[in-house]
Order: structure tokens, then C-alpha cells, then sequence
């Protein structure tokens, strides 16, 4: 019974020493809403303070180093977390609420480790990780890897400051209320090689010119190419896409503009890979954001930082059997045409199971004609 009462204070002390952040406007009902509490902890590293702050009061063990983890680059199997509690160190599924936290806010414990500085880092920093260069995508977590990437201060700031030295060259001015389609070229729109003698025009996916059509009816189209201008400039130019009566081109972004991270494979193995990071799109237009935003492209890894906005197509290889019988564009013109006028935009849907849905929406559309 005293461990219970034991334990009951010490929670009571933690909740009582937790910062409160309340809205200040009421609810629809006129009620105040709920009080958000979080936990201030406060380490020692490297000769330096470090304050954590973004602990809600039901968070464990596990959160806490997973926050040191981002903040310091030290793997939670391997921090030492000195003077957190008196006697044997916790497991990361205990409360912190349940630790008998002592002498705060801010609760103080020293973080001992070493920073495993291969992960996440400028690729530049790296020689030792195989470059993925080819047209296959990688068997990777890209939602967990961008979670994880984002919340680690370092590299945001690396991210900012390549945004703030790339510049938008605007062709088409954005259009108010429309939302932002993020198109890959190759492999995604044409299927072109330089060593190819055949006609540009042959190098077009198959009913191309109809889905920008369709697509720009609710989206400004943007084209984000893993290519070098010049090349780019040529494609776009001879095949009428930069002055086309029926759509614009907000403007067009090529492989510089592309920025380098290193993923990590589901079997755990590194590889360092450029990823087409929308946020520089944001960072210089307001009126866009992750909640009317899609990126389409062939490979997964290129909007691994994005996950959420992203929508995987099929390869287009038309040197492939059945490349003239491909319906890809047409599939995608109805799901983009669906979530564009949805509930919630597209940013409020999951575009993992696009294909399926854009399936149903035109078998629906068909046996109502």
C-alpha cells in the first residue's frame, strides 16, 4: 500500500510540475477546450544544455530517447540517461509520470552516448554508401525515414538554407484556389533517351496531352525532372508543353534542385539517394502545402520526405509489350480529378491505393453512361 501511495505522489508531482498550453478560443459548444500538459527535461551533452520540451504527460522511457535520439544523433540502444531516476534504469515502456521526477521543471539527468554521425548526414560527408542511380526503386520505410528526418534540428536547417539558394523561374503565374501537381518526366510522362532516333512525339506516354488537360482543370502543373535544364529544355520545348493553348506549366525544376539524403533499406543496409523535397515549393509559395499538394513520379524514393503527397505510377517503358495499350494517365486523371473535389482535398486521402480507387471511379462512370 505505501508503494502505491508512493507512486500516486510522485505522478501527482509530475502532473503538477508540467507546463500547460490551452487554446484560448472556445470550442464550437462554447466549451474550453482541453489542457495539452507536456514534461521539461533538461540534459547535459557534449559540453552543452540541451532542452526538451515536446513530452506530453503520457509519454514513456522510449519517447524520451526517441527525442534525444533526434535531437543528438545517439541511438536509443545506446544512451545512458544518468540521474533520470535513483537506482536501476528504467525500460522504455515505463511512464515517465511513474519515475519519481525530482527538482523541476525543467527535470535535469545527464545523456551519455556515442552519436552514430552515419545517420542521416550530408551525403557529400559519406563514400563509403552506394549511390542509387537506375530507374528501380528501393524496398524502404519512407514515411517512418521522413518522421524521423524532420524532426531532427539539423536537418531542417541544412534543408532551409538549400531552399533559400534555389531559385523559381516562374513560365505561368499560379492560379488562386487551384491546387499543385508535382509531375516527374521520365518514366512518369515520356519514356526518352538521347541515343534514340525516333521523333520526340514517340517518346509520349500514351494519352499524355488529355491527362495534363484534364489535370489542369483543378491543379497547376509544376514538372520536377531528375534531368539537367538543357536536356529538359529540349524535351518540353520540341513537344509543346511550355507554350500548349489548353495548359500551363508553372514553372519547371531540374536535378539541381534535387536534394541528397541518406535512406536506409528495410534490411537495414544505408544508401544515399537526391529526393525532390516539396517544402522548397512551399517555402516560396504560401498558397501550397502538403494539404493540396500531389507528387506524382515512377520512384517512390523521389518524395521520401514527402510520403504523404506522394503517388507511386508505373514505369513507362515503351519498348514494353503492351506499352501502346498504356491506361496509366487515364487512371490517374480520375483519381486526381476525385481528391482534387473531395472532402478535404488531396492532402485528406491516402494515395497508396490510388489505382484501386481510380478503377472504381471509372468502372462507376461507365456503367452509368
Amino acid at each position: 500500500m505505501a508503494e502505491l501511495e508512493n507512486a500516486s505522489a510522485a505522478a501527482k508531482s509530475v502532473e503538477s510540475a508540467t507546463t500547460a498550453a490551452t487554446a484560448s478560443e472556445p470550442g464550437d459548444d462554447g466549451t474550453q477546450p482541453k489542457t495539452t500538459s507536456s514534461i521539461v527535461f533538461a540534459t547535459r551533452f557534449q559540453g552543452q544544455e540541451l532542452v526538451l520540451d515536446g513530452l506530453q504527460s503520457d509519454a514513456n522511457v522510449g519517447d524520451l530517447k526517441a527525442l534525444l535520439e533526434d535531437e543528438t544523433a545517439v541511438p536509443a540502444k545506446r544512451q545512458k540517461l544518468i540521474g533520470l531516476c535513483k537506482g536501476r534504469l528504467p525500460s522504455d515502456e515505463q511512464p515517465l509520470s511513474s519515475l519519481g521526477l525530482r527538482g523541476g521543471p525543467p527535470f535535469r539527468f545527464t545523456l551519455m552516448g556515442t552519436p552514430d554521425d552515419k545517420l542521416f548526414v550530408d551525403p557529400c560527408d559519406r563514400d563509403d554508401l552506394p549511390e542509387v542511380l537506375d530507374d528501380l526503386d528501393v524496398d524502404a520505410d519512407f514515411e517512418l525515414l521522413s518522421a524521423r528526418w524532420h524532426r531532427s534540428r539539423r536537418n531542417a536547417a541544412q534543408l532551409a538554407k538549400f531552399t533559400a539558394s534555389t531559385q523559381i523561374n516562374w513560365i505561368a503565374p499560379r492560379r488562386p484556389g487551384k491546387h499543385l501537381l508535382v509531375l516527374d518526366l521520365d518514366h512518369t510522362l515520356l519514356d526518352f533517351s538521347r541515343r534514340d532516333e525516333a521523333p520526340l512525339a514517340a517518346a509520349k506516354r500514351p494519352h499524355l496531352d488529355a491527362f495534363l488537360r484534364s489535370s489542369y482543370e483543378h491543379y497547376d502543373l509544376v514538372i520536377w525532372s531528375q534531368t539537367s535544364w538543357r536536356w529538359l529544355e529540349v524535351k518540353l520545348t520540341e513537344l509543346g508543353m511550355l507554350a500548349s493553348p489548353h495548359f500551363k506549366i508553372c514553372f519547371v525544376l531540374d536535378k539541381t534542385s534535387m536534394f541528397s539524403i541518406i535512406s536506409r533499406k528495410r534490411d537495414g543496409s544505408e544508401f544515399k539517394h537526391a529526393v525532390k523535397p516539396l517544402q522548397l515549393i512551399w517555402a516560396k509559395e504560401a498558397a501550397w502545402s502538403a494539404a493540396n499538394t500531389v507528387h506524382v513520379d515512377d520512384l517512390s524514393r523521389n518524395f521520401a520526405l514527402n510520403p504523404k503527397s506522394g503517388l507511386k505510377c508505373r514505369a513507362y517503358h515503351r519498348s514494353a509489350p503492351d506499352a501502346a495499350g498504356d491506361v496509366e494517365l487515364p487512371l490517374l486523371a480520375a483519381y486526381l480529378a476525385h481528391v482534387a473535389t473531395a472532402a478535404g482535398g488531396p492532402g485528406a486521402h491516402d494515395h497508396g491505393a490510388w489505382r484501386k480507387r481510380a478503377a472504381s471511379l471509372c468502372s462507376r462512370a461507365s456503367s452509368s453512361s
